[in-house]
């Protein structure tokens, strides 16, 4: 019964978020059209309120699209499969990181296969990679070391930067919806990559070890237990 009621209020958290986004695009599509044709007619107080009228926008498109990805991965019915995970990783980062290669240092041996769900991987390496690339100081570029290794009956994901780090303090608040330790305007985002880590993890009966500090960067490791 609960879990019907969870999936239940997924679901509609699925559909407030479409609902939510025609509006959206709305505001946006003015926006636009305000910076495009009426900018140079605006006074300068004007032009500041349309500049965070637009910031507001996008910040609360990343929010909406997060929460979507958060319900939409709540009620992912799990489909395991074979996956060769040097042919995967290798898909995934031309695909999704074509100009960022150079900054991702990756090993997995050709040979190791694992039996799990494509989808929930993908979200897992997308979002750890999303996080290693951004949180870098200013004026720096980035450095990221990925690994996949099978340890006995564990499947070991490792995702090393060499970042801007974490505080011990936050370790645990960062898994959690919407949280944020950063400046939003000098690292946007919406605060929800590492809670879809989490979950994609959870529905794999996995867990995550974080091991990170100030100027030391992040390193992350997700285990998975064979199915």
């Amino acid at each position: 019964m609960q879990s019907d009621a969870l999936s239940d209020i997924h679901l509609q958290v699925r559909r407030a978020c479409h609902d939510l986004n025609a509006p959206l695009r709305a505001v946006r599509g003015f926006a636009d059209i305000l910076q495009q044709r009426e900018a140079a007619n605006l006074s300068s107080r004007g032009q500041l309120y349309l500049q965070r009228m637009v910031a507001a926008t996008g910040h609360m498109e990343r929010v909406v699209e997060g929460l979507h990805q958060y319900g939409r991965l709540a009620t992912h019915r799990v489909q395991m499969e074979p996956v060769k995970l040097h042919q995967f990783t290798d898909h995934l980062l031309r695909t999704h990181y074509p100009t960022q290669q150079d900054a991702i240092q990756w090993q997995a041996d050709p040979d190791l296969q694992w039996r799990s769900d494509p989808a929930l991987l993908q979200t897992i390496l997308c979002a750890l990679l999303d996080n290693a690339l951004r949180f870098r100081a200013p004026d720096s570029s980035p450095e990221v070391e990925l690994s996949w290794q099978q340890r006995e009956q564990q499947l070991l994901l490792t995702v090393r930067d060499h970042g801007i780090g974490i505080e011990a303090a936050h370790h645990q608040r960062i898994f959690h919806l919407f949280e944020r330790m950063h400046n939003r305007e000098q690292y946007p985002g919406a605060g929800t990559g590492l809670t879809l880590v989490w979950k994609a993890v959870s529905l794999l009966g996995g867990t995550i070890a974080l091991e990170s500090a100030p100027d030391r960067g992040t390193t992350v490791t997700v285990s998975l237990p064979a199915p």
